[in-house]
């Protein structure tokens, strides 16, 4: 049952978290907690209100306890709510409005090849709030809000809609992934086990033990930065090879070790060793220079053949789990046009199939409109759109099977439709009209529609009445979006945004631009040589699937191969690696009762990772020392 104030606890969590991300990366400059599927900010302040504020309550004030199912219902409005003040939407899309103008130049040329096919409607027309909030509002002056109301509700708008398509989509999958296939979703594994009533969490030794290690040595690292005597750990180390092709990275982040050790042993298994073979394949290609062209945006570290192979097994990944799943998804179109009555089968659900059903159609068809509208045609609109919804599907399940704390798509959308299309077709205002999607389709390391899967995992296993979920959700979307714009332009006019986080309001702009007027002054047509490796990533997928289905004794899951290479992976794959062979060893020799109360020590050690980056955020803020409290994947 969800109760009033659930949700309001859930909205002012949900501003703290949208307000709270960009001051804590773009002015202190710290460990950035909303950024990754990990949901860090989650996580610390569920920690903070279930272990601190409601133990309280409970002992002083029992009429304001709030039940497991209420703090269920504020964990899921705050994981909606992590998935967009930084690396999911805000901050990027403010980098990219404004310094699309601010860094143009008579050398660069942006104000004639790029400006030209700028729609007015999605940018501010006042060049003074501009350049003002890079380099600072003048003392005495009033922050130009009025500049930004119009282009950023416009925008809002657009990824509002965007954002319910996907709350449709997981609605429509949740019966399939939840109750028939059983994904384990070890990211929620950590709030179900604190909000426990018999044998509370915060009463196991192990948890506190587990708790204790990140703790310790992430407190080490801190107190480094203020005392230079004291000596840092260090996590990390790199091996060259191939003769210095390249490199295989060795961290270890606490917070992917417990985080992995949920995930099946097979899942563990083939997301180490996929992207260990996929380094060593990058090694070797960069060894004996074989090319199909330069990096992608956001593909990084992984060339074209690499990104190409894992974007294919990816869309395989996401076709079959649509196909896995036609029987409800047929039943749920047969209930949305009216042939199907008198089953009542979706009264659990979100939203009702038929209003799900054609929510998703009417928001596809919105978007297609919207991207139409940015400059690029139609046909590639549609295709767009499709492809997007595949990728992140594709995300979405693999972070449901594995819990990945880190990760990003492959390819992006906006390469597989230049890739499709060629820059002769798409038309300078199409290559700019994708470019504009990066905020929300390019530089993404988290997704509202992952978020919502988790959720909707959570709502199941505590019986929560979803039609009421949905206006929390929604909140929570809003709340977030308003609250992490209003600071992040507070921020950029107080002390300028050049005195800022280097990346969103310098790096995401040029970055962003090069690649649109790189393909302007360099046309490219259909990429063969990328279908055909995307093509073998879809075959290698499809042998993997047979694979597990046909043969017993296969111990490799075909998820890796769809995670691919991404920069997360490639610093994270040790730390999947360690929690892999803890896991073996302790089910082939202490059997399933030490594993269920290994479970303990592993929450602790993601607990304590992220509690710990909270109280180094906190000590940054209170000692003014800025940008060198890293502790998370940044």
């Amino acid at each position: 049952m969800i109760t009033l104030r659930a949700i309001i606890v859930g909205l002012i969590a949900s501003f703290v978290i949208g307000a709270g991300e960009p001051f804590t990366v773009l002015h202190l400059q710290a460990s950035p907690l909303c950024a990754d599927y990990s949901t860090g900010a989650a996580v610390l302040l569920f920690f903070i209100l279930v272990f601190l504020i409601n133990l309280f309550l409970k002992k002083v004030m029992p009429r304001f306890y709030l039940k497991p199912p209420e703090l269920i219902t504020v964990y899921i409005m705050m994981l909606v709510a992590c998935a967009i003040p930084s690396w999911g939407f805000t901050m990027n899309l403010i980098g990219l409005l404004g310094g699309i103008f601010y860094y143009a130049t008579p050398v660069n040329r942006w104000e004639e090849i790029v400006h030209p096919y700028l729609p007015r409607h999605l940018f501010p027309q006042s060049r003074d709030a501009i350049w003002q909030v890079y380099e600072g509002l003048p003392k005495g002056m009033r922050i130009p809000w009025e500049a930004w109301v119009k282009p950023l509700g416009n925008w809002f708008l657009f990824i509002i809609v965007f954002y319910f398509m996907s709350i449709c989509l997981m609605v429509m999958l949740r019966k399939q992934w939840v109750e028939k296939e059983r994904l384990t979703y070890p990211l929620t594994e950590l709030p179900m086990a604190m909000v426990r009533e018999r044998e509370p969490l915060y009463r196991s030794k192990l948890m506190w033990i587990g708790f204790s290690i990140p703790l310790i040595i992430y407190s080490l690292k801190g107190l480094s930065v203020i005392f230079p005597l004291i000596p840092a750990p260090h996590l990390n180390q790199a091996v060259s090879i191939f003769n210095r092709a390249f490199s295989i990275e060795f961290w270890v982040f606490f917070e992917v070790i417990g985080l992995a050790f949920f995930m099946s042993t097979s899942v563990l298994f083939s997301v180490w060793l996929f992207a260990f073979l996929f380094t060593i394949q990058t090694g070797f290609l960069n060894r004996v220079g074989f090319s199909i062209g330069p990096v992608q945006p956001y593909s990084d570290p992984a060339p074209q053949v690499v990104a190409l192979q894992s974007l294919g097994a990816l869309l395989v990944l996401s076709v079959s789990s649509l196909w896995f799943a036609r029987g409800h998804l047929k039943k749920i179109y047969l209930k949305a046009i009216g042939k199907l009555k008198g089953d009542d089968d979706d009264k659990e659900e979100m939203l009702s199939y038929r209003t799900t059903f054609w929510g998703f159609v009417i928001s596809f068809i919105f978007v297609v409109w919207w991207l139409n509208r940015t400059g690029i045609r139609l046909m590639p609109s549609v295709f767009f759109t499709s492809i997007a919804i595949l990728i992140f599907l594709g995300i979405t399940r693999v972070i449901a099977q594995a819990g990945l704390a880190y990760h990003r798509a492959p390819v992006i959308p906006a390469v597989s439709t230049l890739d499709l299309f060629g820059s002769r077709y798409l038309g300078n205002a199409g290559l700019t009209g994708l470019g504009m999607t990066f905020p929300w389709a390019g530089d993404i390391r988290t997704l509202v529609m992952t978020s919502v899967a988790n959720g909707l995992k959570l709502s199941t296993e505590f019986k929560i009445g979803c039609r009421r979920l949905l206006f929390g959700i929604l909140g929570a979307i809003v709340v977030s979006l308003v609250s992490s714009a209003w600071i992040t332009l507070l921020l950029g006019y107080k002390y300028g945004g050049i005195n800022l986080h280097s990346w969103q309001f310098s790096g995401l702009a040029n970055y962003t631009v090069k690649w649109v007027t790189n393909f302007m002054n360099y046309p490219v047509g259909f990429g063969k040589t990328q279908l055909g490796f995307l093509t073998l990533g879809g075959f290698l997928m499809f042998l993997l699937f047979l694979a597990q289905n046909y043969l017993l004794w296969w111990p490799i899951s075909p998820v890796g191969l769809a995670v691919g290479l991404s920069e997360q992976v490639y610093h994270t794959w040790f730390s999947v690696f360690i929690a892999w062979l803890i896991k073996v060893f302790i089910m082939k020799y202490g059997g399933i009762k030490v594993y269920n109360k290994a479970k303990e020590f592993f929450l602790g050690m993601v607990l304590g990772s992220f509690v710990t980056a909270g109280i180094w955020i906190l000590i940054g803020f209170l000692t003014g020392i800025q940008g060198r409290f890293y502790f998370t994947l940044t």
